[in-house]
């Protein structure tokens, strides 16, 4: 299975912390968040990377020529970086064929044993992995929040009061996708949960739920970031 990593945006509330260069590339124990999410995909299943840049591309151009990651990699870039990150993920568009891949964002950590068990699903529909255990999350204020119902997912948003699970930022996506994310582009509305939107009255977005708790971190702030060296 393909795997898409979007690394395109400015990462803005880790700016002063990064020294303005893509906060993927912030140091993490042996390597960089980066090295370390890579890993974890491989170890999950995942056989070849696509990476949507923008931002300071050449940063992670050049990183990972100097450290050849154990799989291969193609780059997307994205020129609108500016904008929503479904626009990033429209951009792995001509990359994928009608087979699903596996979406990560750049500055989420997640267990492998959490990978797996969205990558190893036999349902073919567009998958997003959930975290039921919400009082034990670092940021709930700024999580996005998912409401789900017999493991479809009816609403989606950081806004959402109502709510029972947290998005874990990783996706296993289908083609149809793509779509979605042109249904929500014509409305004005450019982030991937405008687009999951989009695919909750056609029944084609369910949740997989995670196990147990504290597997997932996603690393937004410089306390996030502070706290992930626990992880």
């Amino acid at each position: 299975m393909k795997g898409v990593i979007i690394s395109a945006g400015i990462g803005s509330r880790l700016w002063k912390t990064t020294k303005q260069v893509p906060k993927t590339l912030l140091p993490y124990k042996n390597g960089t968040i980066l090295s370390t999410i890579i890993e974890q995909l491989k170890q999950a299943g995942i056989t070849e990377l696509i990476i949507v840049v923008g931002f300071k591309k050449n940063y992670i151009v050049d990183y990972l020529q100097k450290n050849p990651p154990s799989l291969p990699v193609t780059f997307a870039e994205n020129l609108e970086w500016e904008k929503g990150n479904a626009l990033s993920v429209y951009k792995v568009k001509n990359y994928i064929m009608a087979e699903p891949f596996l979406l990560s964002m750049a500055d989420h950590l997640v267990k492998v044993e959490a990978l797996k068990q969205i990558v190893d699903s036999p349902e073919r529909i567009n998958l997003l992995l959930v975290d039921p255990f919400i009082t034990e999350n670092f940021d709930l204020d700024d999580a996005t929040k998912v409401k789900t119902e017999n493991d479809y997912i009816i609403a989606i948003g950081k806004e959402l009061t109502d709510y029972n699970a947290l998005d874990c930022g990783i996706f296993r996506l289908e083609p149809d996708f793509f779509s979605a994310v042109e249904k929500a582009v014509a409305k004005g509305k450019d982030s991937i949960s405008n687009a999951i939107t989009e695919l909750i009255p056609l029944r084609r977005i369910k949740s997989i739920t995670l196990n147990k708790a504290n597997q997932w971190i996603d690393i937004d702030t410089p306390e996030a970031y502070q706290f992930a060296q626990k992880f």
